[in-house]
Formats: C-alpha cells, structure tokens, sequence
C-alpha cells in the first residue's frame, strides 16, 4: 500500500524564504499571484515593487496560457524589459512587432509602450523602472536579441562569465547581464556597492552571502539586493548555474 502524504503540518519551518534587513529571497513555494491591470486575473506574480521595499524598479513573473495577453497598454511611464523563460511571446509597440521565444528579450524606452500575446503556455520575466535622463546623453535605443546571440565575458572577480543584454552604453541606466557558472565557480570578493539588483535563477543553484547571511538558492528562486547589500556566491554542488541579473548603471544614485 501506497504512504499516506499527509499535509505539511509547518510549512514556515521547511520554506527557504526569507526577508533580511538588505535582501529578500522568494522561493517558488512562496510566490503569489495577482492580478494586474491589463493582465489576464492571477497571471502576475509581483518580484519586486518599491511597496515596502526599497527597491526603485519593478519585476513581475508573468505565466499566461497560449492566446492570452494584455487588453490594454502596459508599461506606461517606464522603460520595460521582457525575457521570454519558456514559450512564446507576441510583443506589440506602435507599428512594430517581435517574436520572442524562449531565452529572447526585448527592451523599450521610456515612452514605448507595449502590448502582448503568448503564442504557447509561456512564462515570462518583465522589469520596468523610470528612466533617470542626464543633460548631455541621448535617450536609449530599442534592442531586441535572444541568449544565443550576447558574448559572455570573463570577469577577474568571478569564477565565471557574465554577458550583456544590453550595451554598455551611458545612455542605457540599467544593466541585463546574464551570469554564468561551473560546478564549484564562487566570487572571489564580497561586493558592496551602491547599485540594488534583482536576480532570477535560470538553472543550478548554489549558497548565497547576503547581508551576512548565507542562504541557499536554486533555479527559479529570485532574490532583491538593497543598495550595499554584501554579497557574494558559490555554486554548490548544482551542476551549470545561471541567472538572470537586473542592475542600474551610470548613475550615481543622485
């Protein structure tokens, strides 16, 4: 005879979630679904959101069934990205259109809105934040592209690579990096720094140093870091690792 699986009697206890002073972690068991303008109901699971945070951009997890997509225009106000995680997506702004499949993306400045359709059962990743315009450099292009196509770069502080979704350019203020690790790779500093990040675990996992704490992390995990948030990272025993990194740059936090 089959064992009875009985409920978990304390989730609390077994959950790897948690909110520290300078970082919190959202594990897919934590994660909860709302429902936002313009969104199929409880198709959006809201990552990271200024509300009680001190975080100054957005990241939404989309999952939408294949013909649905939003009933009116998204991303007003902000400059947005969308990173494609699996399926399929139909992105709309103005007269133009593009197909993202899975590991594609699509950046709009501030000023283009969008809206979309999912082709297949697609989960989706969209960040958004205000553009911080400087007298003197020139607003930011659209750029479209998919992982294949961005150059990973080694880096003296990491045992890994990491590659850009977006160019490293002024007129951009915020980064898209894709970092990658072999079994074993860590960080060989703990970073301070003034930028925040928003981190979403594509494969593998590893231990994270956070604030002090060290907390274990695993593919579609998702962690916030406040600005001077110590921080560092080893793979762990995971395989191939990978995550998906929002950054602000070439601003000075003013």
């Amino acid at each position: 005879m089959a064992a009875e699986i009985l409920p978990n009697p304390d989730p609390v206890a077994t959950s790897r979630g948690r909110v520290g002073n300078r970082y919190y972690l959202m594990t897919p068991d934590t994660m909860v679904e709302n429902s936002l303008p313009f969104l199929p109901p409880y198709s959006a699971v809201v990552l990271a959101a200024p509300q009680g945070t001190p975080a100054r951009f957005g990241q939404v997890l989309l999952t939408l069934e294949a013909g649905a997509g939003s009933s009116g225009e998204l991303g007003t106000g902000f400059e947005n990205f969308l990173f494609v995680l699996e399926g399929g997506l139909e992105a709309v702004s103005g007269d133009e259109r593009w197909s993202l499949d899975a590991e594609g993306y699509l950046f709009l400045p501030e000023g283009r809105t969008f809206q979309l359709v999912a082709t297949a059962r697609t989960r989706a990743l969209w960040v958004k934040k205000r553009y911080l315009p400087v007298d003197g450099i020139e607003a930011p292009p659209v750029v479209h592209g998919t992982l294949a196509g961005v150059t990973d770069h080694d880096d003296e502080w990491i045992d890994g690579s990491y590659g850009q979704c977006l160019p490293d350019d002024a007129r951009f203020d915020l980064a898209m990096n894709i970092m990658r690790f072999e079994p074993g790779a860590r960080f060989r500093m703990v970073e301070i720094h003034h930028q925040e990040h928003g981190l979403y675990l594509l494969s593998g996992g590893g231990i994270y140093h956070l604030d002090g704490d060290h907390v274990e992390v695993r593919a579609d995990d998702f962690v916030y870091m406040a600005p001077y948030c110590t921080q560092a990272f080893t793979v762990a025993g995971a395989g191939s690792t990978a995550y998906l990194l929002y950054k602000d740059v070439n601003r000075d936090g003013f």
